[in-house]
């Protein structure tokens, strides 16, 4: 191994097994400071977990794309501060997924925006499904749905087990979803890799299923296409055909955390769920700290209406 590359396994070791956890136990003003000069850091040196585990080379390259699309007035300085802040906010996301070991997060003043509908609705229907986005604090926002009153299971992905990832950071993951598990009501966070048919019995019981939905589909599955930030895209559609196996509705929720505290946001009764999601990256874009994935979304056919 060369000095270069046993450089960067310790400090990766020191920064997801060590740091972390200690600006989770500063105060929070503190902590959430600090993290953001990590991640504008992070962001100066084009550093994500993904790109060093995968040698994702063209992830920054992605970064630059999508929020060059998403901001079509700005300038190439404009760009160049989103992409920092795009890591800053995924730094933020790290820290508050640190906070879930070593704080009660049913502490932190939330705001809901649309739970009343959601709650008729669960009522009538006695289960859901959600879908959210890589943006903002959606970790905590799955931690606040405990509101609904009933269990809620998170979906996740196996990737961080892949033997390409520093330890380190499989053991942060892990960490966090065991965390999760005491907010969700006797939920949990599963992987969604062979799990399918748990999933589906868990919505039939009566619960909640939470899944990240702004994924491009797998190399062999019918995309889910919507209309997306101007043009026709294609999701992972995972969650749309869960909701109909199940006879489920089709959620979708955003948290954000503002200077009052969290606010966790619910799409509307009649509004098609991904929409609530577009509107908050259209307005926000490098909140959106999974935006390298937007280049990788297969554009679907425009049609005249």
């Amino acid at each position: 191994m060369s000095w270069g590359a046993a450089f960067q396994r310790g400090w990766i070791t020191l920064d997801y097994g060590y740091l972390l956890p200690f600006l989770a136990r500063l105060p929070v003003r503190v902590g959430r400071g600090l993290a953001i000069l990590r991640g504008w850091i992070y962001g100066s040196l084009a550093r994500d977990w993904r790109q060093f585990s995968f040698a994702d080379e063209d992830l920054l390259l992605r970064t630059r794309q999508a929020l060059t699309e998403l901001m079509p007035q700005a300038d190439g300085a404009a760009i160049r501060r989103a992409v920092r802040r795009r890591y800053a906010m995924q730094s933020l996301e790290e820290l508050e997924a640190a906070w879930l070991s070593c704080r009660d997060l049913t502490h932190c003043p939330v705001e809901y925006v649309g739970l009343d509908a959601v709650l008729t609705t669960l009522k009538a229907h006695g289960r859901a499904v959600f879908v959210t986005a890589h943006y903002s604090s959606s970790v905590v926002g799955t931690v606040h749905l405990h509101r609904l009153g009933i269990p809620v299971l998170g979906m996740s992905s196996n990737v961080v087990e892949d033997p390409r990832v520093h330890p380190a950071i499989g053991q942060f993951y892990r960490r966090k979803y065991a965390a999760m598990a005491p907010y969700l009501r006797g939920g949990k966070i599963l992987d969604r890799q062979g799990n399918a048919r748990e999933f589906i019995k868990f919505l039939k019981s009566g619960g909640a299923v939470v899944i990240v939905g702004d994924l491009p589909p797998d190399p062999n599955e019918a995309p889910l296409e919507i209309r997306f930030l101007g043009k026709v895209r294609g999701f992972a559609s995972g969650a749309a055909r869960m909701a109909e196996i199940a006879r489920a509705p089709l959620l979708s929720f955003v948290c954000e955390y503002t200077p009052r505290g969290y606010r966790v946001t619910f799409s509307a009764a009649q509004q098609p769920p991904y929409e609530l999601i577009e509107t908050h990256i259209a307005n926000d874009p490098a909140a959106w700290w999974a935006a390298d994935l937007l280049p990788l979304l297969p554009l679907g056919r425009e049609t005249d209406n």
